[in-house]
């Protein structure tokens, strides 16, 4: 007989709960174009006792708005690592709640659009800027100090007399 590996066991146990809340999802939130408002579902199982070290918690939280689905998922992520290690289940509940919130808070503030979380433009502008100086610095010392064009030389001074070229600049 071969041996089953334990992780793809696991994966399948994972597999088989998403597509069962996904399924419950669809039981209990039937397809309604009336309304506004996205429906979430939040499902934990416990497999083992709850003060159990040993337990595996299984945490699946599906909806039906596709803009929120990868927030979800990290949510969810969340919820199972809290879980495994060793949070109250209250506590974890409590957290699950209130990233679901700020999730549909943000969904419905930000009209379905993703969040940008990019450089703003003026610190583009600012750049680009700072970049056209340094450059034209640049151009400029290479222009008078290394190739003496832009310097008067007098007879006075010397650059053996201790003064440097960048000092006949100014």
């Amino acid at each position: 007989m071969k041996r089953i590996n334990l992780e793809f066991i696991l994966l399948i146990k994972f597999f088989t709960f998403q597509i069962y809340v996904w399924k419950l999802y669809e039981r209990w939130f039937p397809i309604d174009n009336s309304c506004t408002q996205a429906n979430v579902l939040a499902l934990m199982v416990l497999d083992g006792l709850i003060n159990d070290v040993r337990k595996i918690p299984y945490v699946g939280i599906h909806t039906g708005e596709a803009q929120i689905r990868f927030a979800l998922g990290n949510i969810a992520s969340e919820a199972n690592n809290a879980l495994a290690q060793g949070w109250p289940l209250q506590e974890t509940i409590e957290d699950i709640v209130d990233d679901i919130g700020y999730a549909l808070r943000e969904l419905y503030v930000l009209n379905g659009e993703t969040r940008d979380h990019s450089v703003p433009k003026w610190a583009r502008y600012a750049f680009a800027i700072c970049f056209i100086l340094v450059v034209v610095a640049l151009m400029v010392e290479w222009y008078i100090v290394r190739r003496k064009l832009g310097v008067q030389k007098s007879g006075q001074i010397k650059i053996s007399a201790g003064k440097s070229k960048t000092h006949l600049m100014f």
